[in-house]
Formats: structure tokens, sequence, C-alpha cells
């Protein structure tokens, strides 16, 4: 079975506007995400120790994913880089059990990120 970490609360307003109601605030990871981040994104697992609570409370920006439902981009802004986690938002249509949940997380650069906004929009962005 998945162990579950909590990594706190998140602002359910903005993603409300964008996708109907959400079932909770509540953010998790669980163990099968951290070690696909640590295969997936190994020079990045650090980043996400260090930064992930963070990133995903308190983002610079947020950006709807367009190719997956339901799911988005929380941006965090460093003075060297960006970090981006994907996140799962748990939609009224979903089981009631999920938690909204974190997919992956890695690096992303200034560039990369203009043109994520560019196509997907934005849903947030920290004045």
């Amino acid at each position: 079975m998945a162990e579950i970490r909590s990594l706190g609360r998140i602002n359910i307003d903005i993603l409300s506007e964008e996708f109907g109601k959400i079932q909770t605030d509540e953010i998790i990871v669980t163990n099968e995400r951290l070690h696909h981040i640590k295969v997936r994104h190994p020079e990045d697992y650090e980043l996400f120790e260090r930064f992930g609570v963070k990133s995903v409370t308190s983002p610079d920006f947020i950006i709807k994913d367009i190719k997956h439902e339901g799911t988005v981009f929380m941006i965090k802004r460093l003075p060297d880089t960006n970090l981006n986690v994907v996140v799962r938002v748990v939609l009224e249509t979903d089981d009631s059990k999920l938690k909204n949940s974190v997919m992956t997380f890695y690096r992303i650069r200034e560039r990369n990120l203009r043109k994520l906004i560019e196509k997907n929009g934005t849903l947030y962005k920290k004045a």
C-alpha cells in the first residue's frame, strides 16, 4: 500500500475558478511518486525535499495543464532556477477518498516557463 506524506494545504479558490468544486485543500505526495522523482529527476530530488512544500503552498505561478484534465503546474521561482510541481487536483467528479497530489517535480528553465505560460495560460501569478 502506498505511504502518503501530507505537504500541507493549497489555495483552492484559484483552482475552483477554473475547475469548479475542488474536494479538499490538502495536498499529498506518495512514496511511489517520491521514488519516481528520485529515479526520473535525481538531480532535482534534493530541491523537492527542500522546497516542495513551499512550491505547492506558496507558488509564484499556477498554470493549467491543457493536456491532462484536472492537472496544474505549480511553479516556484528560485534565484537560479524555477521549480515545477505537477499536481493532480481532486475534482468534484473524482473519488472522494482522493487528495490533491504531486505527480512529479523538476526544474524548468525560464525560456521553457515562458513557453508553458504562452501555450497553457496562467491561472495565478504572485503579485
